[in-house]
């Protein structure tokens, strides 16, 4: 929800330089806001260009993050089921490795969709320690025949791409948006308004269209911060595939127990 008062604040700060520029009519003189007709208009059409083109790509880049994130969490589960079975070829052995990988999705359940914008951020030494532990476990197996080696080494293989794969999905969430840019974006749109405001009648008509137009900047920004948080979005990525993974992997585990 917190993206939705984003939005509000937008709308109400874009919106609110519609009111100042009707404002303006009242404190400066007629003649002046006439003289001055040509080189507003000449400025709206020209930071209407700006938002056009800037909240367009930015909308197109945050779904890119989004999408990519989607993408990658099937990826993620396909390698996952790769891994189980895997280790199902290797024997009773490789339970512990099962264990293994049923604390790293639980901790990968917290850290995305732990209710935390920044806790996803997966550091090196965090994958580092991670491929450690996992190759300590392998190097622990003694396969005693071919089938076991061949499992053993698609094992190794799997591990280390869902490694690979968790740790891409965090960098990529790391600041796909910047907040500076964002706001550059919502002082245009403000200033685009107040020359609305200033070049328009002021009746209720034109303070509901005014409203309505400020509605669609915030709108934008809120598609802009949902897409760019996928985790964390109101429509978002949910966690329901891992989930059943790990309780999956819970049932397993405690079956091999």
């Amino acid at each position: 929800m917190h993206f939705v008062w984003r939005a509000i604040v937008v709308w109400l700060i874009v919106f609110a330089g519609s009111l100042l520029g009707a404002a303006t009519q009242w404190l400066l003189p007629a003649d002046h806001l006439a003289a001055a007709k040509g080189a507003i208009g000449s400025m709206q059409g020209l930071v209407i260009l700006l938002l056009a083109l800037v909240l367009g790509l930015l909308v197109w880049t945050s779904y890119g993050v989004y999408s990519q994130q989607q993408t990658e969490t099937q990826t993620l589960g396909s390698q996952i089921l790769q891994l189980d079975l895997a280790l199902d070829r290797y024997g009773t052995d490789a339970e512990r490795g099962r264990e293994l990988l049923r604390n790293e999705l639980i901790e990968t359940r917290q850290r995305f969709w732990g209710g935390d914008p920044g806790a996803h951020l997966l550091t090196y030494a965090q994958t580092r320690a991670e491929l450690r532990g996992m190759d300590r476990f392998f190097a622990g197996l003694k396969p005693a025949d071919d089938e076991q080696r061949h499992a053993l080494d698609t094992a190794r293989q799997l591990s280390a791409s869902i490694l690979e794969t968790h740790y891409l999905m965090s960098r990529q969430l790391r600041n796909p948006v910047p907040a500076a840019l964002i706001v550059i974006v919502v002082c245009w749109a403000t200033f685009l308004f107040w020359c609305t405001g200033a070049l328009s009648s002021v009746d209720p008509l034109s303070l509901t269209v005014e409203a309505l137009g400020a509605a669609a900047v915030a709108s934008a920004i809120f598609l802009i911060l949902e897409f760019s948080q996928p985790y964390q979005a109101f429509f978002g990525i949910k966690p329901y595939g891992i989930d059943q993974v790990i309780a999956a992997l819970s049932a397993k585990t405690g079956q091999a127990g």
